[in-house]
């Protein structure tokens, strides 16, 4: 309710699912958090606190209460798996309405449409392929495609600030440290060598003449 009532402040449409009866929750994890309206920034982990976990058999199921238009959907989850959202109009025979495909990059990443064209009242959300560990930071649908707008999806937290490099690994505090050791080497060895008694020497010594040799 909260989440519709901030989309409607912010003048965006909370999709078809934030107003539905959950009617099947199978296998999930948090699922309260896939139709908040909120999403993880972009390559956030798989797990992360705002993302629903599914086992492989995992599903959600809704109802929308009446026979609506579908034409555009949104999900974020985990890049290397796939998504299939699920349309039925009398609540027992369902088919596929979109796959969200795979996506190259790394932690849960947003996919979308506005080509759908169809209609249903109940939606399914499964997923399957990948790796089997499968998550869900948000799922948003809607009636007309122009409702699926850059904005319509809040994203919380902000991506943490980027990681310093390890000091241990930075190639040139490691030179750094070796000139500093060899500079102060070569001081130490030239006051050592600056303050150093003189070698003792004895006196210089004259030479000394032949005493005189008596003459007969």
């Amino acid at each position: 309710m909260l989440g519709a009532a901030l989309c409607l402040v912010l003048n965006a449409s909370p999709g078809l699912l934030q107003g539905a009866q959950l009617r099947v929750d199978k296998g999930v994890v948090r699922s309260p958090v896939v139709r908040d309206g909120r999403a993880e920034y972009e390559g956030a982990p798989w797990d992360s606190q705002l993302a629903a976990i599914l086992q492989p058999d995992g599903m959600l199921e809704w109802d929308l209460g009446e026979v609506k238009p579908v034409e555009a959907a949104l999900i974020q989850g985990d890049n290397n798996d796939d998504f299939i959202l699920w349309g039925s109009v009398d609540g027992n025979f369902f088919s596929p309405i979109w796959r969200a495909p795979q996506d190259a990059m790394a932690g849960l990443r947003t996919r979308t449409t506005n080509t759908l064209k169809t209609q249903a009242r109940y939606l399914r959300l499964t997923a399957e392929g990948g790796d089997r560990m499968y998550s869900i930071g948000e799922v948003m649908v809607f009636s007309k495609a122009s409702d699926l707008t850059d904005d319509v999806v809040r994203r919380e937290p902000l991506p943490p600030p980027a990681r310093r490099p390890d000091p241990k690994l930075d190639g040139s505090l490691v030179v750094s440290t070796v000139m500093a050791v060899a500079a102060l080497a070569w001081f130490w060895n030239r006051r050592r060598a600056a303050t150093a008694p003189a070698s003792v020497e004895g006196p210089p010594t004259t030479p000394t003449e032949p005493p005189p040799t008596s003459e007969g």
